[in-house]
């Protein structure tokens, strides 16, 4: 394998000029950038990144952490758009993502300040978390860079990308009583997944029924856990304390999936019996018979904007006023 000093050697040059035409161009005249790197070129020489990133001082490494272990990162389809958002703008402004997704959700700090302090990474993309507040005030008193998928505390201002479900929800809401509907469960996010509980589902729920003049019924409402099992176990609960449940909006794909089996267990039919809302929109879900309309959760818009918003942060060294993302909602197929 070449190295800088064969380089130099068959260039004729000394090895600070060959680090000069790879690093620094302009500051050498163009015959000897011409010549050093047609050997460069003929001997296949490439500089050793991790030392150059060291020069520079920066990895050109993105951390993103969640901290909810790895059976949640690599089996939710919703994480992974995310993911794949943040992959695909970085990667395009040759920045690497490293993924970190400790098995316990109480290691998540230790990790964040390992990446941190070791400096592994330029900046992180997180997760909020109980106890990840502390973790970004402490990044602001000491200049560390990091983007957060929501808000990690009440006031928080700056470097984050939310999700905003209720228009979409209430969309999905009101189509469905359009439609003649009045008993309309509500399968609820979890309320202590992130660490602020946002009622954003509940809010554009209750919205259209207040609207519709339809009373609000707490046993139409069940917190599910973002998975196909509480998905199926919320829709069965459902159905048995509401034997008139006619229509079901579900806050995530993976639960809507979930309920679809319930139903088809019950013996009923979904656009006939019941009908169901995903709350996602992913590219599975596009493709799904019976055909699904679904609140479009924009995961990999927030994925994305959270890249370019954390590659920003670090060129600039400055903070960004934070961007919220609102959900729509997609009629498609047949319903009632």
């Amino acid at each position: 394998m070449a190295t800088l000093y064969d380089v130099a050697r068959l260039a004729a040059v000394s090895p600070k000029t060959v680090s000069r035409v790879i690093n620094e161009p302009n500051r050498v005249t163009e015959e000897t950038r011409a010549r050093v790197t047609s050997v460069i070129k003929k001997l296949d020489y490439h500089p050793n990144a991790i030392a150059a990133s060291l020069k520079r001082q920066c990895t050109d490494i993105i951390g993103f952490v969640v901290p909810y272990g790895s059976d949640f990162v690599f089996q939710d389809p919703n994480m992974m758009e995310q993911l794949r958002g943040a992959h695909d703008l970085l990667t395009t402004e040759g920045y690497e993502i490293l993924i970190s997704a400790p098995v316990y959700k109480k290691d998540t700090l230790n990790e964040i300040n390992r990446l941190v302090k070791h400096r592994n990474v330029d900046g992180v993309i997180l997760y909020p978390s109980f106890g990840v507040d502390q973790v970004v005030q402490e990044f602001s008193e000491k200049n560390f860079y990091y983007v957060t998928l929501g808000l990690c505390f009440e006031d928080q201002q700056t470097n984050f990308i939310d999700i905003n479900l209720t228009p979409g929800v209430y969309a999905a809401a009101k189509y469905l009583i359009s439609l003649g509907h009045h008993h309309i469960g509500l399968i609820n996010k979890p309320s202590n997944f992130f660490m602020l509980g946002k009622d954003d589902c509940l809010r554009g729920y209750q919205t259209a029924l207040q609207e519709a003049g339809i009373d609000y019924q707490n046993n139409l409402v069940f917190e599910g856990d973002f998975t196909f099992e509480g998905g199926y176990q919320a829709f069965q609960r459902l159905k048995e304390l509401n034997p008139d449940l006619s229509a079901v909006i579900c806050s995530s794909d993976p639960m809507a999936y979930g309920a679809i089996k319930a139903v088809a267990d019950a013996g009923l039919k979904i656009n006939r019996d019941i009908d169901v809302i995903s709350g996602d929109n992913l590219p599975l879900t596009h493709k799904l018979y019976p055909y699904l309309s679904s609140i479009h959760n924009p995961s990999y818009e927030q994925g994305k904007q959270a890249g370019k918003m954390i590659m920003e942060v670090i060129r600039s060294g400055q903070k960004i006023p934070g961007v919220t993302l609102n959900a729509e909602f997609v009629i498609r197929g047949k319903l009632l």
